[in-house]
């Protein structure tokens, strides 16, 4: 087993699905998978002009149907719904799951995907600048019994959500999003979970920690209290030669040479046999990450959640 003092907290692994070309059946199979073989939480995208199911219903559905994971949209686009109505739809789901819900959130999504659908796409800035004050709405409404805020965006007189969510005090926010002027800061500002980066290597996680840990420092907040994770692909294989032969199956579905696709699209991935993923995470563990958010290849094959789990998920955790 690699780097699991029992004095640390649990190395936990999301299922990250990108919901466009996946059937519900398609959805319903990897959760009651992920579900039973013990990873911590699944996600789906919030993707609204897409063909793609919605994300917070389909959410609903899944954690309807299992028993232990835990849902986290992965991230939910603040301008897409009032935070009056996302903060009820929140505690009401982390009701009916029993405390399963991590609600994961971010500045906007797409410009054209937003404006197609006649809503507004502001600035990067103003787009954060409704995320803090979003958030911040959010915890009031969820912790106080009756909550009147005047914002810069949005103002409520008398608003109350009952019943309360389960989980205490509230449901953990996860905070996702690039981008070091802006985006960075207001993490270090509002996330209890912070998420920023994809493939990123240790180098990358310091840089980003720099601006997020000092923006959480000037706000008055203890930046060691922001868990942090990693987004990252995984292609993954019992052998070597399995994984050769996967690689140049995607290669040729890409278009472009194995050595191509290893060398530009699985940089910095946890990619390869079992044992070299394990090693791979380990470097992040021992930096201290414990939170790995995965996306695995199309269509994301049962055989691939069942290896991933008793071969590299065993080793950080009983």
């Amino acid at each position: 087993m690699m780097n699991t003092s029992p004095d640390k907290p649990p190395v936990k692994f999301n299922v990250r699905v990108n919901q466009y070309r996946y059937s519900y059946e398609d959805l319903q199979r990897i959760w009651l998978e992920a579900d039973r073989l013990g990873y911590y939480s699944a996600s789906v995208f919030d993707l609204l002009n897409t063909d793609a199911l919605e994300c917070w219903t389909t959410l609903t559905a899944l954690l309807a149907q299992t028993q232990r994971i835990r849902a986290l949209p992965m991230v939910l686009a603040n301008p897409y719904r009032h935070p009056a109505l996302l903060a009820k739809m929140a505690a009401t789901l982390d009701v009916i799951s029993g405390g399963r819900v991590t609600i994961g959130i971010g500045a906007g999504g797409s410009r054209s995907d937003t404006r197609s659908s006649g809503l507004e796409f502001p600035s990067t800035s103003e787009r954060c600048e409704m995320l803090e004050e979003s958030v911040h709405f959010i915890r009031r409404l969820w912790t106080e019994s009756s909550v009147t805020f005047n914002g810069r965006y949005y103002n409520i007189d008398g608003a109350t959500i009952q019943p309360k969510p389960i989980q205490q005090p509230t449901p953990p926010i996860f905070v996702g999003g690039h981008g070091p002027l802006y985006v960075m800061p207001t993490i270090g500002r509002i996330a209890d979970i912070a998420n920023v980066g994809n493939n990123d290597t240790v180098n990358d996680h310091l840089m980003h920690q720099s601006i997020v840990f000092r923006a959480a420092a000037e706000a008055g907040r203890d930046p060691s209290a922001i868990e942090w994770t990693h987004n990252a692909d995984c292609v993954i294989a019992p052998t070597q030669r399995e994984y050769d032969a996967l690689v140049a199956r995607l290669a040729g579905e890409a278009g472009v040479t194995a050595y191509e696709y290893q060398s530009q699209r699985l940089e910095n991935t946890l990619s390869g046999t079992p044992e070299q993923v394990a090693d791979r995470i380990n470097e992040y563990v021992e930096f201290g990450i414990r939170y790995f958010c995965i996306v695995f290849s199309y269509p994301t094959p049962s055989e691939t959640l069942a290896l991933f789990a008793d071969e590299v998920m065993a080793k950080f955790n009983n």
